[in-house]
């Protein structure tokens, strides 16, 4: 996609008046504005809880957790509610929250209650658009969570027990073309499982995660795992990857290790995303993946004397599916461990959060990174790095990062302590919510920006594989039909700078026709099976010159 042209001023008395809008709305105000470098919105200074894993839900509410081991939050449970585990290792009877539903476009929030310790978890939301959460520390390292969507305030955590076999803390889950989610690793588990259970096996061995693992460190733990055309799994873990056949159980391919060595999983956390997919009709799909920031071998033992050493500065990138594939090294305009990576609706990458030294792990983080990093991954090598305007917030251990229906980034937590501490401290505990608008978001481009008018998707906005989509749309300045383009995005579970399940798929441009004053219609295919799109609730994009619509949500079946 190209560029568009972009004018480098905004008028004083817009600027102004855009200051007076937001300081009026509640809970929102302006931190820095410009016209190249995006906008920063606090949407809540305290939801009671720090933000250690978000997933956005198809009624565009987020389902936000943290951890129930450290003590009370400051939030309350409503209606007299308490939570009463004995197996709990501080508060064993505990009246406060440690989950929480935000309402996107209410901007309210409202406490939910979770019965086991949900602490460096995974989950996956499956097609029916419930939230299928696993695993956790304690009590809640074998437990299944399910959170279904409602409207109103009478949905909340529903837990079914000891549905996994194994011990998953620190594990990834992954949605696959059948519905079911498969749950990889986590803290001395070299393995893998699927849910919900069949009567086949219940834990398969993976030795990979062996091979990954450096003693006394680990650096393997969330492994990045993306869903690949072909229905296999890439899997990175450290500084190499597999391709692996879960049905099999077996690897089909080997990567190469990622120059240099370093190791780019927890706890050196680098983030991974699988870029944009195209030309979905065709009989191999190019499938990239990119590799940002981590920490130099070593690093995490040198924390323990005090060293904390800068990160690195690198990202990996990677054509999967290649004859002879290799890693391609680029260099960012700053270093980052603890970094979150998202998808934007029109392709390009955010890089966001972090620190510029040190490790993930309690106090183990130095020198927060304030500007996040706009990534143009079809930019010539050598620019596709911009620089965005900082924030004010230090988003350090525990922080996340999720794209929205509306193309802002809801950002979140901060809690590199044991317990929450707001004073005293290097980084207090972070209970604010913030949003991120790139820059596609700036009023200067309302002329280009599409409107998502209709589209001939069946009722309940459900499309199918292999299906031809009309997306009736209007843009009100000129329009370059061959700069239009539909996108569809499927919304991430993020924690620990990784999002799993998180993908794009471009559907691309048959034609475009006009349909009336300013409005047009795109015509588009939709992808061809659950490999590249698995069963579920996606948000549907159309992008005009880099300036994406607002997403509609739509169901492919």
């Amino acid at each position: 996609m190209s560029r568009p042209l972009m004018p480098r001023y905004t008028s004083i008395l817009f600027f102004l008046l855009l200051q007076l809008f937001f300081a009026a709305q509640p809970h929102h105000r302006i931190v820095t504005y410009a016209a190249d470098g995006g906008l920063w919105q606090l949407l809540q200074n305290s939801v009671g809880i720090t933000a250690m894993h978000m997933q956005l839900l198809s009624n565009d509410r987020v389902v936000i957790f943290d951890r129930t081991d450290f003590g009370k939050s400051n939030l309350s449970l409503p209606d007299g509610k308490c939570r009463n585990d004995s197996s709990e290792l501080v508060v064993k009877y505990d009246c406060s929250a440690h989950s929480v539903e935000y309402d996107v476009l209410a901007n309210t929030f409202r406490p939910l209650m979770v019965q086991s310790d949900v602490w460096c978890s995974s989950g996956a939301v499956v097609p029916d658009g419930s939230l299928i959460q696993t695993g956790g520390f304690n009590d809640g390292e074998r437990k299944v969570r399910i959170f279904s969507p409602c409207n109103g305030s009478g949905c909340d955590w529903n837990e079914v027990g000891d549905g996994l076999k194994a011990k998953r803390w620190y594990a990834t889950s992954h949605i696959l073309p059948d519905g079911r989610q498969i749950i990889i690793g986590g803290r001395k588990q070299f393995n893998y499982e699927f849910y919900p259970k069949s009567s086949a096996p219940n834990v398969y061995r993976l030795l990979f995660l062996t091979e990954t693992n450096d003693r006394g460190v680990e650096n393997n733990l969330y492994p990045s795992v993306f869903l690949n055309g072909d229905g296999n799994l890439f899997i990175f873990a450290n500084n190499r990857a597999i391709l692996f056949d879960h049905n099999a159980n077996k690897v089909v391919r080997t990567y190469p290790a990622i120059p240099g060595g370093d190791p780019r999983s927890y706890p050196s956390t680098g983030s991974a995303v699988l870029l944009p997919l195209r030309n979905l009709q065709a009989a191999t799909i190019e499938a990239e993946v990119l590799v940002c920031g981590g920490a130099p071998k070593g690093s995490f033992a040198k924390v323990a004397n005090g060293n904390f050493v800068p990160a690195l500065d690198t990202c990996a990138r990677i054509k999967i599916n290649d004859p002879n594939p290799q890693w391609v090294m680029e260099t960012m305009p700053t270093a980052r461990v603890m970094g979150d990576m998202t998808l934007l609706p029109n392709g390009n990458v955010l890089i966001i959060n972090g620190a510029g030294a040190g490790t993930a792990g309690w106090e183990r983080g130095r020198a927060p990174i304030l500007n996040p990093v706009l990534y143009r991954p079809d930019n010539a090598f050598g620019s596709r790095f911009e620089l965005q305007n900082p924030t004010t917030i230090p988003r350090m251990y525990h922080s996340t990062a999720i794209l929205l229906r509306d193309g802002r980034v809801l950002v979140g937590g901060s809690n590199p302590h044991i317990g929450y501490e707001f004073t005293g401290v290097l980084f207090p505990t972070e209970l604010s919510l913030e949003a991120f608008s790139p820059p596609y978001l700036d009023p200067q481009f309302n002329n280009l920006r599409p409107t998502i008018v209709s589209t001939t998707a069946s009722a309940g906005r459900n499309i199918g594989y292999r299906q031809k989509l009309l997306v009736r749309f209007e843009v009100t300045g000129k329009i370059v039909t061959d700069m239009v383009s539909v996108t569809m995005v499927a919304p991430a579970f993020n924690t620990h700078s990784f999002s799993m399940n998180h993908r794009l798929l471009v559907l691309g441009n048959e034609k475009v026709t006009g349909a009336g004053t300013s409005t047009y219609d795109i015509q588009v295919t939709t992808p061809p099976s659950g490999d590249l799109a698995p069963s579920g609730h996606y948000m549907l994009y159309v992008v005009h010159q880099e300036i994406p619509s607002e997403g509609l949500w739509v169901k492919i079946l």
